[in-house]
């Protein structure tokens, strides 16, 4: 069972390490992430390598420890004072409970396996409240894997983090993808890639997404990059009969995704 042990100074080595764990350089090259809040704590799996959790002196003293420790039997637990944990959180009223996990690496090569799989891709998405949303949407889609393109917004950014309200630990997520290559894989595994694009003509009511696919989501600002939108199956536009000229990039993945599920579980049902 874990131990419990009291941190008392700013100097010590695990406050320094949380400090340095919110630049992404640090992050890259420990391969940690921080993840904070109760309701993300515990959404935490088993599986998943959590090196250690540091909670206030009043959030320990209000919580079911049992509850704690068997959800971090294998995890250094510290306890802080309030003030302190104020210092080192990365919210304006932290809740009183972080943790320090390893960033995990998939086998995209178990994703491919799968019978029509439904996957998500991600090109460029700057935005870490997108990011996280798409995510989470795509966790409650069942979507099989996330592939996420060079010059994403790294997905261990505590706003993406908080974002995906766990989902991060939910659903296989591949970063720094060169997405002409994995294309060019799915497709020869015959996964069609639809890319969402202004200048699609097909509607997503009108593709067949119950095979296995691939939802190609651009950036933000520019959407897709012209190389990238080249290699899809096809382009297709979303609905737009009103003024704006276009949607944010998660509501626009977001109705893509559920038009996928809207299919399958249709499929499903017959």
């Amino acid at each position: 069972m874990s131990e419990i042990i009291n941190i008392t100074s700013a100097q010590n080595k695990y406050i320094k390490q949380i400090n340095f764990l919110r630049t992404k350089k640090e992050r890259d090259r420990t391969k940690l992430f921080i993840a904070e809040g109760e309701r993300l704590i515990y959404e935490i799996p088993p599986d998943w390598k959590t090196k250690y959790v540091i909670t206030s002196k009043s959030y320990f003293t209000s919580t079911d420890k049992k509850k704690l420790l068997k959800n971090f039997p294998k995890s250094e637990i510290f306890t802080i004072t309030d003030e302190l944990f104020k210092k080192i959180s990365d919210t304006v009223t932290p809740q009183g409970i972080l943790a320090v996990c390893e960033q995990k690496i998939f086998d995209e090569k178990t994703l491919f396996e799968k019978k029509n799989p439904f996957f998500l891709l991600l090109e460029k998405v700057r935005d870490p409240g997108n990011m996280g949303t798409l995510i989470r949407t795509a966790d409650a889609a069942g979507v099989d894997g996330i592939f996420l393109s060079k010059g994403c917004v790294d997905l261990y950014n505590n706003k993406v983090i908080r974002a995906t309200m766990g989902s991060i630990f939910h659903i296989p997520i591949i970063i720094n993808c060169d997405f002409n290559n994995l294309i060019a894989l799915l497709r020869n595994k015959n996964i069609n890639i639809f890319a969402a694009h202004l200048k699609g003509n097909i509607l997503p009511y009108e593709i067949d997404l119950t095979k296995g696919c691939g939802l190609l989501i651009g950036n933000e600002a520019t959407g897709l990059s012209d190389k990238t939108s080249e290699k899809a199956t096809s382009l297709i536009k979303i609905p737009m009969p009103g003024k704006a000229e276009s949607i944010n990039a998660s509501i626009a993945g977001s109705i893509f995704i559920y038009e996928a599920v809207r299919q399958r579980v249709s499929v499903s049902e017959n």
